[in-house]
């Protein structure tokens, strides 16, 4: 009901009425005759074109294409237009759409078969106006001017219905050709629409996750072919975010033990510090009274090193009279040695005696009484030779005796000589040493000073640097903070449940190990 409507309304517009297809039919002939001939020449024409040849699989497929199209035009031609013939057009536009064929050729073939038809019908139907009537008795009579105008009139009125009929036809079929590219076009619209819709929604929804936090979407739904791009960019753009995200949760959980082991390394050095400054005000105090004690130490030393070139004086003065004390023992050995040999001629002389003594003794014997008196004289010169001899012996015991302890004095009076010497030497060396370690001290008493100076300049550093380890203590105090915050910052973005674990796993061991440090 609706094509014969659409129809309809066509027909009105162009002017085909009732009339209009009656002076169609009434040239029905004329056009069924040259009809084959111009749909001859449009397919021989076509068939030399390689645009439009390309549609056809040869000559047998051209050949029905052909006798399709005389039935149509026989419908024209009788000015049939219905249903029909509506559906007829439209298939034929339909068809061109669907196989790609322009409208251009399909007007340019309708301008062909018109070439045709137009010259046959008005040849045929001006010979028909131009031929004579027969008259009276059969003779010729030729049409007036005017009759002939009027006959022309009527071709015209035929030609521009024929023409009419050509144009409604290649409405309905360009048409039903754009209504089919329209309609495809629509539907490829609407597909592409859905696509792009769908292209969308997915990756909004990943979006959308990645706007709360969420970073473990990924779009996983097939796309097609021209989406790919975007659903790689958007995925692209999730793991890059997810790289980044992970990267400052890693370097959050890095700042946070950093700063963590930092304020405990800091807290542990303000402790130290202060025991530091202690120990030097301990140390301080202990150098002042180190000081004073070798300055003291060098004044003994001074004193001690008078003494012992005293000492040494002494020693060396008590050298001299034991080298005295064993030249006097050594003339005493000498004079013992003579008194030895003087003791040796009188046991000679009292053995001499002796032997007198006897032999006087044995000349008074044979003297007999004469020689008594002599006898007695010579036992008294034996008896005192061996009275003598007996002395000198014992003189000579008692000589020896002194001369071994003379020797033996010798001796040790030597030894106490050396004895003396060394002391002398070592008091010598003693009083060296002693000058030595004076000048030492009075050296470590100006060192001592200037390590006092030092040592209350360290003071006075170690007090300022505790001051700083405080103020870094807020400082690093603060980092800390900001890093919890940035903790809390990053906490919200959700990676996976996997990374959820590994970062509690990892604020676990961070945790130990800022206790672990902070007990040592």
């Amino acid at each position: 009901m609706q094509n014969q409507t659409q129809l309809q309304s066509r027909l009105d517009f162009i002017g085909l009425d009732y009339e209009a297809r009656e002076r169609l039919a009434s040239v029905e002939g004329h056009i069924e005759k040259h009809l084959p001939l111009a749909l001859e020449k449009f397919y021989s024409k076509i068939a030399k074109v390689p645009a439009v040849a390309k549609f056809f699989d040869g000559k047998p497929q051209m050949d029905r294409a052909q006798s399709k199209q005389i039935g149509h035009w026989k419908a024209i031609a009788a000015g049939h237009f219905d249903e029909a013939y509506y559906q007829a057009s439209t298939r034929v536009g339909l068809r061109h759409a669907q196989i790609g064929l322009e409208p251009r050729w399909h007007i340019g073939g309708y301008g062909v078969i018109f070439e045709t038809l137009v010259r046959g019908i008005v040849h045929d139907m001006m010979a028909e106006a131009l031929s004579p009537k027969t008259g009276r008795f059969g003779r010729k009579i030729p049409h007036s001017p005017e009759a002939v105008l009027e006959r022309a009139d009527v071709v015209a009125d035929v030609l521009s219905d024929v023409l009419k009929s050509m144009l409604l036809d290649i409405d309905i079929g360009v048409s039903a050709y754009f209504e089919k590219l329209t309609s495809e076009a629509r539907a490829a619209d609407d597909a592409a629409k859905a696509k792009i819709d769908r292209a969308v929604s997915l990756t909004g929804e990943v979006l959308k996750d990645l706007a709360r936090g969420d970073l473990s979407t990924r779009i996983t739904a097939q796309f097609e072919p021209e989406f790919e791009q975007i659903k790689a960019d958007t995925n692209a753009v999730a793991e890059k975010l997810t790289d980044i995200v992970e990267q400052l949760q890693q370097t959050s959980r890095s700042l946070k033990t950093a700063t963590g082991e930092i304020l405990a390394g800091a807290n542990d050095l303000a402790d130290r510090t202060t025991r530091q400054a202690a120990t030097i005000e301990e140390t301080t105090a202990s150098i002042e009274q180190l000081s004073a004690a070798v300055v003291e130490n060098a004044t003994l030393a001074r004193t001690a090193s008078s003494k012992a070139q005293a000492v040494s004086s002494s020693a060396k003065h008590g050298g001299e009279v034991m080298g005295q004390a064993n030249q006097a023992m050594t003339a005493i050995e000498n004079s013992s040695s003579k008194i030895s040999n003087i003791i040796g001629l009188i046991d000679d002389i009292a053995f001499q005696t002796n032997l007198l003594a006897l032999n006087a003794s044995v000349e008074a014997a044979r003297a007999g009484d004469a020689g008594k008196g002599f006898a007695v004289v010579a036992v008294e010169v034996r008896r005192l030779a061996q009275s003598a001899a007996q002395a000198s012996n014992d003189v000579k015991v008692l000589i020896e005796a002194s001369a071994a302890e003379v020797q033996s004095g010798s001796v040790l009076v030597g030894q106490a000589t050396e004895t003396l010497l060394g002391i002398a030497a070592g008091a010598r060396e003693s009083a060296t040493l002693i000058d030595t370690i004076a000048q030492a001290n009075k050296e470590q008493s100006s060192a001592l000073e200037e390590v006092a100076i030092a040592v209350r300049q360290m003071d006075e550093m170690t007090q300022h640097n505790a001051a700083l380890v405080e103020q870094t203590n807020a400082a690093i105090e603060q980092t800390e903070g900001q890093a919890a915050e940035l903790d809390q910052i990053v906490e919200v973005f959700r990676v996976s449940d996997r990374d959820a674990r590994n970062s509690a796993s990892n604020l676990e061991k961070d945790s130990t190990i800022i206790q672990r440090r902070l007990a040592v």
